[in-house]
């Protein structure tokens, strides 16, 4: 069985975005009939769907403030944009908004749809959008997503009508509508007043399900939201989220029935319960991120960077480290429509530990010791950090790996106490290319560690042309090719980082390149 599949077929999500003028309307109640999957026969509602997962909402269901893969995933569910992805994943469609318009390179409209409800009750108004999207620039939110917008002004036009005029062109701008994490719309008069760590644990969307219970460390239960503006939509009437930390665990309970659904990071795992008749879904080559602080220690000295990145036997990484899965890679991912293979070519990628010595004594630092942070709750990062270890010694390097919980792990990136030298951290689709550059790059954030203005314009210009897809693939190939010689990031490869598996009494489901589950709305019970 392949777990395997070429994302690159998802080039044409991008292309979209950077038509020069766009309107798109949907007619009635349901902007797509296109199910996922009707191999169980024709859908059906009711039943209940218990997903296993490893860990809980680690940065809430504020949808400006999920970062952390699961709160992503809870979000998706509970939250929209004002316009959505078809489950072909190349085609934008009208969410929140039925009709959008490029008025020009800066300028776009869009006329919301009538009659949608939150899950309190409240009617969805254009007061609700302006103040959704300002609040993801409002520096006093400090939302890891604003620096990806170039909102200049987001104003009402008509009673259902929201302007948005960018201070420059960006080509990423409707792709990013599309997320239901960080360009969710809320509820402006229910957030009043909720601090961030109320809505950690609350929620009150657009989406399908809304929240109905929070056990911290145990359960979240979810239920069909029956004033969806999609009434044919969802088919199950209850979702629920069991935690199980632990691998093995949620393989046992999806093989005895106790869940339905989990999700995998180990391919020997998946390949196990997919010859188990279980459904594997395709897997998607993202990258084993590797962050350096170049600011301070040995690694502000480049030669030290190169020695390391020269001192890595990346072959001898893809087979042991990612199980034969993985391939050479860039910071943007091998599965994203912008991203590009690596190669032995890249520079600094060729194993050498002769250049690694030679460039090690050249640079003049001594007894180079250095930390590496990873994720203590994903052990599949565990044996590439070690092996990592294991072949810089060989050059000189001793790498100390150091397993912290997630949560605390991303904490100190985003706060810029990294309490460490390396931080490693698995990327995970994005809905454009900026997004990978802006967590680890972007200017004045304090998670960046690096001070290189040509980058910025280098990462500026990628974003704001207006040329099409084929002229921003070239330029994020150029980005991706700046960083690697100057070692402004370790990159041993890019491989899976998890599978969706599910029980084949789960109809209906698709597994998308996000990892979201954000067609979860078409799943049913058969």
């Amino acid at each position: 069985m392949s777990l395997l599949h070429d994302a690159r077929r998802l080039g044409a999500i991008a292309a979209s975005i950077t038509a020069l003028s766009v309107v798109l309307t949907a007619c009635g109640g349901s902007p797509s009939d296109s199910n996922p999957g009707t191999e169980g026969g024709e859908p059906k509602r009711g039943g209940t769907l218990t997903i296993g997962e490893d860990s809980q909402p680690l940065s809430g269901f504020d949808p400006i403030m999920a970062q952390s893969f699961n709160s992503k995933r809870m979000v998706s569910q509970f939250y929209e944009g004002l316009l959505a992805l078809d489950t072909d994943l190349e085609t934008l469609k009208p969410a929140l908004a039925t009709e959008w318009k490029e008025v020009s390179s800066t300028e776009y409209e869009f006329t919301l749809r009538e009659g949608v409800k939150f899950h309190n009750g409240e009617t969805l108004t254009v007061e609700d959008v302006v103040f959704s999207l300002k609040r993801i620039t409002d520096p006093n939110q400090h939302s890891p997503y604003s620096s990806l917008y170039n909102f200049e002004t987001i104003e009402a036009v008509g009673p259902n009508t929201v302007k948005i005029t960018l201070d420059r062109p960006q080509a990423s701008l409707l792709h990013l509508l599309a997320q239901p994490w960080s360009a969710g719309i809320v509820d402006e008069s229910w957030m009043q007043g909720k601090d961030k760590d109320v809505l950690k644990t609350q929620a009150n969307g657009t989406g399908p399900f809304k929240l109905q219970s929070f056990q911290e460390g145990s359960l979240i239960s979810t239920v069909r939201f029956d004033g969806y503006w999609d009434s044919e939509r969802p088919y199950l009437d209850r979702v629920d989220y069991r935690l199980m930390a632990d691998e093995s665990t949620r393989q046992q309970a999806l093989s005895s029935g106790a869940v339905d659904m989990v999700q995998v990071r180990l391919p020997r795992n998946a390949t196990a319960l997919g010859d188990r008749g279980m459904k594997v879904g395709d897997g998607f080559n993202l990258t084993y991120w590797v962050g350096l602080d170049v600011s301070q220690g040995p690694l502000a000295n480049d030669k030290v960077r190169q020695a390391i990145s020269l001192g890595l036997d990346r072959k001898q990484l893809i087979e042991i480290g990612s199980q034969g899965t993985g391939e050479l890679a860039y910071t943007v991912p091998p599965a994203d429509p912008l991203g590009a293979p690596a190669s032995e070519d890249t520079p600094f990628y060729k194993h050498d530990p002769e250049r690694a010595k030679q460039l090690l004594a050249e640079s003049g630092v001594t007894n180079v010791k250095l930390k590496l942070a990873i994720q203590s709750e994903n052990q599949q990062s565990l044996p590439t950090a070690q092996l990592m270890s294991e072949q810089l010694k060989k050059i000189g390097v001793d790498l100390q790996v150091q397993q912290v919980p997630f949560a605390t792990l991303v904490s100190n990136l985003l706060s810029g106490n990294w309490q460490a030298d390396m931080i490693q951290l698995n990327a995970a689709l994005n809905a454009d290319a900026s997004q990978y550059l802006a967590l680890w790059f972007a200017k004045g954030i304090p998670s960046t560690k690096v001070d290189d203005q040509k980058l910025w314009d280098m990462m500026e210009n990628a974003i704001s042309t207006t040329d099409g897809i084929e002229a921003r693939r070239t330029m994020y190939k150029e980005i991706t090719d700046y960083i690697a010689t100057n070692v402004y990031q370790i990159v041993p490869y890019a491989s899976p980082s998890q599978f969706e598996v599910w029980s084949p009494k789960v109809q209906g489901y698709q597994a998308d390149a996000s990892g979201t589950r954000l067609f979860l709305k078409y799943a049913w019970m058969g």
